[in-house]
């Protein structure tokens, strides 16, 4: 880890963070190999691991659309295979990688942020924190975070598919 690139004022990821315990580093490495392969300059910045609680990990990739509003982050791809899975995530990890070539661990969006909120949690993501990096709580993210009083009354349960009516199961 460096001070921050010419491009960028984000901390420069040269490795695995202090700290960074060896299941996140794989998450890190996950990200970055996801990135390693299919990396486009405007199309294909960022993309994120993310651990399950299972021990599995799901990737998600940054799609960028020419109506801006279609593009998909790498978060919410990721979240939504989670989702699939049915496994509580654990831990987050996002990469960006600019044109220039510098690699940032990089925070959720807001967006993202609040699906986080809703879908997981509990879990931790690794974020830039001053010159060095870091994991929040997802709750971190949005200290002031509201949710809709009848999502929070429901504790955004929902049934998979095939489920009788009334024995919904919690989401993950």
């Amino acid at each position: 880890m460096s001070s921050g690139s010419p491009e960028s004022d984000r901390p420069v990821l040269a490795g695995p963070p202090s700290g960074m315990g060896a299941a996140d580093q794989e998450l890190l490495r996950i990200a970055t190999d996801v990135l390693d392969r299919r990396y486009r300059t405007g199309v294909h910045e960022v993309a994120a691991a993310l651990r399950l609680s299972d021990g599995s990990v799901v990737t998600g990739l940054h799609v960028e659309a020419s109506a801006g509003r279609a593009s998909v982050c790498a978060e919410s791809a990721a979240l939504s295979a989670a989702v699939v899975a049915g496994s509580p995530v654990v831990s987050v990890v996002g990469v960006l990688r600019r044109p220039g070539g510098t690699m940032h661990l990089i925070e959720p969006c807001g967006v993202c942020a609040e699906l986080l909120g809703d879908h997981a949690p509990d879990a931790q993501v690794w974020v830039a924190v001053g010159n060095g990096f870091g994991p929040v709580g997802v709750a971190e993210l949005l200290p002031f975070r509201r949710r809709r009083s009848a999502r929070a009354a429901a504790g955004a349960v929902t049934a998979p598919a095939g489920t009788p009516p009334g024995s919904a199961t919690p989401e993950v």
